[in-house]
C-alpha cells in the first residue's frame, strides 16, 4: 500500500491508536504499549514520506463498538461515563469515522503527524466519578 502511494506521489494513512497510550489504566500495560508505537510509527513515518504521503493516527477514548458491547452498554458504565468524561458519555462509532474523514480529506492538507484524539474529554480530565 504505502508503495503505491509513494509510486503515485500522494496520499494519506491514518492508523488507530488509543487514549490509552496518553492515560493508560492498571492491567492494560500490553495494549498501551502496543498502540504507543502505532502513535511512534506516525510520527517517524510522516517524516520518512512527507511531503508525499501525510501520517496521522487517531486515538479513540471509550467508544461503544462491537468490541466493547458486553461492558459498554451496561447502566453503570453509561453512569460512569456521565460523571468520567467532560461530554459526559462513551462515543459512537460514527464520530471516529468523522475524525478519519477530516484527516484524509484536504481540509487537513497540512496536518501530518498528528495524533488526534477523540475521547469526550478523557485524556484532560475534569469530569468526576460519582
Amino acid at each position: 500500500m504505502l508503495s503505491h502511494l509513494l509510486k503515485r506521489g500522494s496520499g494519506t494513512i491514518v492508523n488507530i491508536s488509543s487514549t490509552g497510550t496518553l492515560r493508560p489504566s492498571p492491567g492494560f500495560a500490553p495494549y498501551a504499549a502496543a498502540k504507543a508505537g502505532v502513535n511512534v510509527l506516525t510520527a517517524t513515518f510522516a517524516q520518512e514520506f512527507g511531503p508525499k504521503v501525510r501520517v496521522n493516527s487517531v486515538l479513540p477514548g471509550p467508544f461503544h463498538t462491537d468490541a466493547t458491547k458486553a461492558w459498554s452498554r451496561s447502566e453503570a458504565f453509561t453512569r460512569y461515563m456521565e460523571h468520567a468524561l467532560p461530554l459526559g458519555r462513551a462515543g459512537e462509532p460514527a464520530e471516529i469515522v468523522g475524525a478519519v474523514l477530516y484527516l484524509v480529506s484536504d481540509f487537513a492538507s497540512f496536518t501530518t503527524g498528528a495524533c488526534l484524539t477523540v475521547d469526550g474529554g478523557h485524556t484532560v480530565g475534569g469530569g468526576q466519578v460519582a
